[in-house]
């Protein structure tokens, strides 16, 4: 990994950290409350879409439809947003990608707790979507901010090879990084669930908080860069 002084703010442990505290909220927002459909991780939704087809339960199948389209085209439109020639327009896509999200999710807590799902899950998991392709490293090393399985191995293979291959630092820290990483990926689902439950659709103002300390981070240190 590159020295913490020489990483830019989006690349950071803090922001990872953060992301990935409002990814695993976010997934038991929706799952919870609205229709067990999850905002950002599609394998789970493509298993329990699966598993309804097979039950022949085409109602609950289809609830797992629209997010996956929506996430498409979430991971869609960030990329359009590093395009040159929207770029000679757009400073910071990651930044505006950012901003996007907090709107959305400060919209939808703002919804009645009868709001159809199918419109706020989609509306999610596009934002979800665009932020994960936006911030995809910690230090010098890939991670998803929104899902945590390759977090997970990626944390394990670090700790493997810094315990059977005399204890390198470099290892034994990725090893911390990740495994960190996945840690507030869990604290976001617990909170997320006890939020839920207690505040219907105005628990997305907890993300929203979360999300807004790491626009201010970013946009603080872009400054600073001069960018």
């Amino acid at each position: 990994m590159l020295p913490t002084s020489a990483l830019p703010a989006d690349n950071s442990l803090p922001v990872a950290a953060l992301l990935t505290l409002s990814g695993g909220f976010l997934d038991a927002f929706t799952f919870v409350g609205h229709g067990q459909v999850f905002a950002n991780a599609m394998t789970g939704n493509i298993v329990l879409m699966g598993i309804a087809t097979a039950a022949q339960d085409w109602e609950q199948a289809l609830r797992h439809v629209p997010p996956l389209l929506a996430f498409i085209a979430g991971v869609f439109l960030a990329n359009c947003l590093r395009l040159p020639r929207v770029r000679e327009m757009v400073v910071s896509p990651a930044l505006v990608c950012l901003a996007l999200e907090i709107v959305m999710l400060g919209v939808g807590s703002q919804l009645p707790a009868d709001f159809p799902d199918a419109w706020l899950v989609p509306g999610i998991a596009l934002v979800a979507a665009m932020q994960n392709s936006s911030f995809t490293h910690v230090g010098s090393s890939p991670y998803n901010s929104v899902m945590t399985t390759g977090n997970l191995r990626r944390s394990i293979e670090s700790l493997f090879r810094g315990l059977t291959h005399k204890m390198t630092r470099t290892d034994l820290h990725e090893a911390r990084v990740f495994g960190l990483v996945c840690l507030c990926f869990l604290l976001g689902a617990v909170l997320g669930g006890l939020c839920t439950m207690s505040m219907d659709n105005q628990a997305l103002l907890v993300p929203v908080l979360i999300l807004a300390v790491v626009f201010a981070i970013c946009l603080y240190d872009a400054r600073a860069r001069g960018q």
